[in-house]
């Protein structure tokens, strides 16, 4: 055996001896009060003691009504979340659709494809005279 366990051996030996002493001086305490308690020595040890502090009323009930103001706030935090979600959704389809639709940008192309077909139709109208005179 090295001389660290050793040591070791002996602490742990010492700290069993002093837990066990504690141990019968608790054991001696509580038959000291059990003894006492069958055979009150101070009867008035126990008496009932009168009156109530309203203070502490006071503070429970203002605990009871803040515990019920919580609940409810939470509730509505709760609430609230549901509807920002839901608007949040909302919102997104409605971007998505929104970029789905067309923009600006189509709305100059149509403009200017209109302008060429009626250009178009205008050179067609004059070919189909010249034709007509060519013709005759």
């Amino acid at each position: 055996m090295s001389k660290a366990e050793a040591k070791a051996t002996v602490e742990l030996k010492k700290e069993y001896h002093n837990l066990e002493k504690d141990v019968l001086e608790e054991k001696i305490k509580v038959r000291a009060l059990s003894e006492e308690l069958e055979n009150p020595m101070n009867v008035h040890r126990w008496r009932k003691l009168e009156g109530t502090d309203p203070e502490i009323y006071e503070l429970i009930t203002k605990i009871h009504t803040l515990q019920r103001r919580l609940i409810s706030k939470t509730e509505e935090v709760v609430e609230k979340n549901a509807d920002l979600k839901q608007t949040e959704t909302e919102y997104n389809d409605m971007k998505l659709k929104l970029s789905r639709q067309p923009g600006p940008e189509s709305a100059e192309q149509l403009s200017a494809f209109q302008k060429s077909l009626v250009e178009k139709q205008r050179q067609i109208k004059n070919m189909e005279g010249e034709l007509a005179l060519y013709q005759a």
